[in-house]
């Protein structure tokens, strides 16, 4: 009695194999990077939040107490220099995104005894996802390349809560608008300067009303940002006759004054 030999799969059958597995990969692809995109912009834009909740509860518990809003300026207010002790951070005017984010968490003075936040809720970790790196433990000053965020300088309470306070850094924000019509669809840049986070494929904002705003690219024009909403966020004067300073982004590495 004889037994058959076992035989293996031939060459062609493999080839065949590893065809079907190729078209079904490249068919599933799409689907994987849009789910992963999804996920990180929502990691991004939850952190994003956080950050304008721990801004917005500090500012709530120092306007009873006579201190400015924590929110940054370019332009320290009048009267605020020359006095003893550490400067407030109502006071200080600021350049850059870093410089603000790390004063905001006092990160020159973390484990020492007087190291104090003027948040609570915030840490460097809320400004690193979808590419962009923490901040190295140990190091005590704050780089653009550890900064996901713009964040908007010399915001006013009376600004409409549709305007982004909190920008992904890959949006161009010099492209965003300081006076809108309600109707111009400009598109806005995404990747000019920073790859990182989405490059041109995506972007989150957080609104001065609180709500997140993520979108792909195609939707990155400023009537779907401002949803047709018209503004003027600098007017010639304040309701005293005095100057207002103008509204603009602190960005990693510097400012940016919109535009569009």
């Amino acid at each position: 009695m004889t037994s058959a030999k076992n035989q293996g799969f031939t060459l062609v059958e493999l080839l065949v194999v590893i065809g079907i597995l190729g078209i079904l990969a490249a068919a599933l692809f799409p689907a994987i990077s849009n789910a992963v995109m999804q996920a990180n912009m929502t990691a991004v834009g939850t952190r994003g939040r956080d950050i304008f909740v721990a801004i917005t509860g500090a500012n709530t518990e120092r306007e009873p107490l006579g201190l400015g809003s924590v929110w940054p300026k370019t332009v320290a207010p009048q009267g605020s220099g020359g006095g003893a002790g550490d400067i407030d951070i109502g006071d200080k005017a600021f350049g850059s995104a870093e410089e603000y984010f790390q004063f905001l968490y006092d990160g020159t003075k973390i484990g020492q005894p007087d190291w104090s936040p003027y948040v609570a809720g915030f840490d460097y970790g809320k400004l690193a996802g979808a590419g962009v790196s923490a901040q190295p433990g140990g190091s005590s000053s704050l780089t653009k390349d550890y900064v996901m965020w713009c964040i908007g300088a010399n915001i006013r309470d009376e600004m409409e809560d549709v305007i982004p306070v909190i920008v992904t850094r890959n949006v161009d924000c010099a492209g965003l608008a300081l006076k809108y019509d309600g109707t111009k669809a400009t598109k806005v840049s995404l990747g000019k300067t920073f790859a990182t986070p989405f490059s041109n494929k995506a972007f989150v904002m957080i609104r001065k009303g609180g709500a997140i705003f993520k979108a792909r690219d195609k939707y990155s024009n400023l009537k779907i940002i401002y949803q047709g909403q018209q503004f003027d966020l600098n007017p010639t004067s304040g309701g005293g006759g005095g100057t207002i300073t103008p509204f603009s982004y602190l960005i990693p590495g510097g400012t940016a004054t919109p535009q569009g």
